[in-house]
């Protein structure tokens, strides 16, 4: 019986400690803020601490800028997000393209996952808290309304969909034209939590729909060549 206690003892130790939230908070602006909470850890992954620099002297520029050579402004429009590679997720294409492109893209990337074959996974994340405000500038005022409708079109659709399928508590976008400026800017926040047990039942169950599917699937394959058979001896 002492043993039993102990395996139960562990059992319960195990649920309880999956059973704690974990808090993922995500803060885009200048760039990308990223930390973990769990219980009275505070890990913070992003950005990355700089490494100190050893050499004082910064290295000789090989090509020298022209003087006539503005710096590029940032009101260049919704940039055409990067060609998605192998491998990449939806947080990784974010990380990489960042910007107005980069936060549409992301809506863009939640509504597939949750419509696709994980889609039972990424309901086990819950969406505390997610704030996006952009601005849409351009060279003159026209370009300007002109941005500013594509992002419009692109951004509320999306945002209304994930709302719709996804829980979230405190949620708001902002976009609005900058006639003075012309700059076209994105900011992001997010908190999102788990609990790792929810996570572990979604994943149970995605892969008994899946064994499920196949099995049915192999089982009516296997018995649809038996038919024509029965059906010659029948015939003779």
């Amino acid at each position: 019986m002492t043993a039993l206690y102990i395996i139960l003892g562990i059992i319960a130790f195990f649920v309880i400690l999956l059973s704690i939230k974990i808090a993922v908070t995500v803060h885009y602006e200048d760039d990308i803020a990223l930390s973990v909470k769990w219980l009275f850890l505070n890990i913070k992954i992003l950005p990355a601490k700089a490494k100190e620099d050893h050499k004082k002297k910064p290295k000789k520029e090989k090509k020298k800028k022209k003087k006539d050579e503005e710096p590029k402004e940032e009101s260049e429009i919704i940039k055409e997000p990067k060609k998605k590679k192998k491998g990449d997720n939806m947080f990784v294409r974010f990380y990489k393209n960042r910007g107005v492109s980069g936060v549409i893209q992301l809506l863009k990337d939640a509504l597939k996952a949750l419509g696709g074959m994980f889609g039972r996974i990424f309901r086990a994340f819950k969406i505390e808290e997610l704030y996006i405000a952009m601005t849409a500038g351009g060279g003159d005022s026209a370009e300007t309304a002109i941005q500013y409708g594509k992002i419009c079109s692109a951004a509320f659709p999306a945002m209304g969909l994930l709302v719709n399928k996804m829980k979230i508590k405190k949620y708001s976008i902002d976009i609005s034209p900058d006639f003075i400026y012309g700059k076209t800017e994105a900011r992001l926040h997010t908190k999102i939590s788990l609990r790792p047990i929810k996570l572990i039942n979604a994943v149970f169950v995605l892969v008994f729909e899946l064994l499920f599917k196949v099995v049915f699937k192999l089982l009516k394959h296997s018995k649809a060549p038996e038919e024509p058979k029965v059906e010659k001896q029948i015939n003779k």
